[in-house]
């Protein structure tokens, strides 16, 4: 486990040296993050000001909900994203051999390799969000619940990882998946609100093909102390199965690479 984090550090360390070179590039993604999260938060603001609550939902919990959709998204885009951008690239003209060849978890290195650093300012900026939210609803934070706040966070990660890896696996096998990743990110985007403010068929949507819904309802749910232990503990039974059968499917895909040779 220190091996691998050892590497990460060094990956992220590489990849920041890489964006200092573009140091106008950096900031200009930064000031956009501002002006994309503050757009959503007046979206919401709008449709609050027609309504006090949207199917139970209050605005300062809007606002929690919104904050870990970015915490999420933030992750995803920081690390799994970029990452697997190369690796598409790399089974379509073959070179994803430099990687088989390292004495390391080919998963790992595949999923971890490339980060896009500018992405953690989602990170902190959801962090502030769901901070602000949080004061609004005037909740008690406990250490129990800011525990099942991180698990459940941590799972809503590591589902939507799973269903990434899915979707980039099958470029073993039909070369170019770029339309499903676009169809799965825009389906993302449904995870700025609660999944049952949505029609049935979404709703079920969001929390089996696409489970964004889950992914980001779960913690807020959690930090708003509508989600008891039970609840985290089952979805992090979920997660486990979704990123078992997502790793099966990798390896599958694996046996299936025929490299720059074929």
């Amino acid at each position: 486990m220190v091996r691998y984090l050892r590497m990460f550090r060094a990956f992220a360390a590489t990849e920041f040296q890489f964006e200092m070179e573009y140091r106008g590039n950096f900031y200009l993604s930064i000031f956009e993050m501002f002006l994309v999260i503050g757009t959503s938060i007046g979206a919401v603001l709008i449709m609050f000001g027609h309504t006090t609550t949207m199917n139970g939902w209050t605005l300062p919990e809007m606002i929690v909900l919104l904050g870990v959709y970015y915490l999420i998204q933030g992750g995803v885009n920081l690390v799994f994203s970029p990452s697997f951008e190369r690796l598409m690239e790399h089974v379509r003209v073959g070179t994803l051999d430099f990687h088989l060849l390292k004495p390391v978890n080919v998963q790992f290195l595949v999923s971890t390799r490339h980060l896009r650093v500018v992405r953690a300012a989602d990170l902190l900026l959801g962090l502030v969000v769901v901070i602000v939210g949080l004061l609004q609803v005037g909740a008690q934070i406990g250490v129990a619940q800011s525990l099942l706040f991180a698990l459940s966070l941590f799972f809503g990660v590591m589902l939507v990882y799973s269903l990434l890896l899915g979707l980039v696996t099958l470029s073993f096998w039909f070369v170019r998946v770029e339309n499903l990743l676009a169809i799965f990110w825009a389906f993302t985007e449904a995870g700025r609100f609660p999944v049952d403010v949505y029609p049935l068929w979404l709703r079920v949507s969001l929390s089996t093909i696409v489970p964004i819904g889950i992914a980001v309802t779960a913690p807020a749910n959690a930090i708003a102390g509508r989600m008891d232990a039970v609840g985290v503990a089952l979805l992090g039974a979920g997660t486990v199965l979704a990123v078992g059968i997502a790793s099966a499917l990798w390896r599958r895909g694996l046996r299936s690479y025929t490299g720059a040779s074929a």
